[in-house]
Parts: structure tokens; C-alpha cells; sequence
């Protein structure tokens, strides 16, 4: 399905209802690139109004996520909420300070056309929690050896033992302390 939108056609129509599929197979959340496993939903209106175009939707999915402490794969349910306001670019705020004492989702379009995939990703990324466990209790990766102490919890690590990979730059630093 294409999400873009042309404003002539919505002039005249002054109502759409955009929905189906938005294809991907991946989608970027800060830090981590997570898989999509379920196809993401979408369902959008879309109104012509007198202050701009008014877009509201959502955005429904399952993407597989890394624990935050075992890296284990969660899924995780998305449910995002789609909501904008597109105004003309003339109508922009000359000022950052204006700009910024508006609370509301507002975005300036310059051309005849509205692309709305940026607002699925968006709703996607709003929704997905920020921070994930494979269970409440998670207890993580060794920081020292990086076993899984959830598979192994009795499992006990030299806090000081050297990656022997290190041993000439540990020495470096003895020479440089007695030095």
C-alpha cells in the first residue's frame, strides 16, 4: 500500500481512510534493530480541516527484541497510536521558542504530496517500551565472562581474572605505577 497522500485529492474528498499492510522487516528503536513477526496493521483517517490535515490511526505489530540484560528474544506487542497535524510550511513558527511552546504534533509540508510512513514508524517507536525482560527476574550476563546467569545461576566468576589477550597492557600500567 502506498501511504502517501495527494492534497488535491484529499481537498476534494475532504475524508480518507488509509488501510492495510506497511512493509517492513525491520524497524530501528534507539539502540537495537528489531525483526517485525507480525505484519504491521494500519489504519488511518485522514481529514481536511480548516486549521491543516489532521491525521489519526494506528499502527499494530509484534517485533522480536533483545532481553535488555540476557539478549534472549522477547516479543513484544506494539500498539501504536497515530496522531498529526499538517500545516503549509508558510505557516511554520518563525521563532524555535514558538515552535517549542507548542505541545502539539505538528509537522509543515512543502509540497502537494504527505507521505505518512514516517508516522507509522513513529507510533511504532512511541509504543515500544523502554526497557525489555524476558521475565521480571532476569538476571542477566555475567560482566566478567558474559555466561547467562539465568541458565546458570550458581555460576561464580574470577572478578579479577585478566583476559589473557591484556596481560602486556596490565603490565604497561605496572611499569608506569612503580614509575
Amino acid at each position: 500500500m502506498n501511504w502517501v497522500i495527494e492534497l488535491e485529492k484529499l481537498s476534494q474528498e475532504r475524508r480518507m481512510i488509509l488501510e492495510g499492510i506497511f512493509e517492513a522487516q525491520t524497524v530501528e528503536l534507539p539502540g537495537v534493530q528489531c525483526k517485525v513477526l507480525r505484519p504491521i496493521e494500519v489504519k488511518m483517517v485522514v481529514v481536511m480541516a480548516k486549521d491543516g490535515v489532521v491525521v489519526g490511526g494506528y499502527a499494530r505489530t509484534v517485533l522480536e527484541h533483545p532481553c535488555d540484560r540476557c539478549l534472549k528474544p522477547v516479543q513484544v506487542k506494539i500498539n501504536g497510536t497515530i496522531e498529526a497535524l499538517y500545516k503549509p510550511i508558510n505557516e511554520a513558527p518563525k521563532e524555535k521558542e514558538e515552535e517549542l511552546q507548542s505541545l502539539r504534533n505538528v509537522l509543515y509540508y512543502s509540497s502537494d504530496k504527505i507521505d505518512l510512513s514516517e508516522r507509522i514508524i513513529e507510533a511504532i517507536v512511541i509504543d515500544a517500551p523502554m526497557r525489555v525482560l524476558c521475565k521480571p527476574d532476569c538476571r542477566g550476563l555475567c560482566p566478567h565472562c558474559g555466561t547467562d546467569l539465568n541458565d546458570d545461576p550458581k555460576h561464580v566468576c574470577e572478578e579479577n581474572r585478566i583476559d589473557p589477550r591484556l596481560n602486556k597492557l596490565l603490565l604497561l600500567r605496572k611499569i608506569n605505577e612503580e614509575g
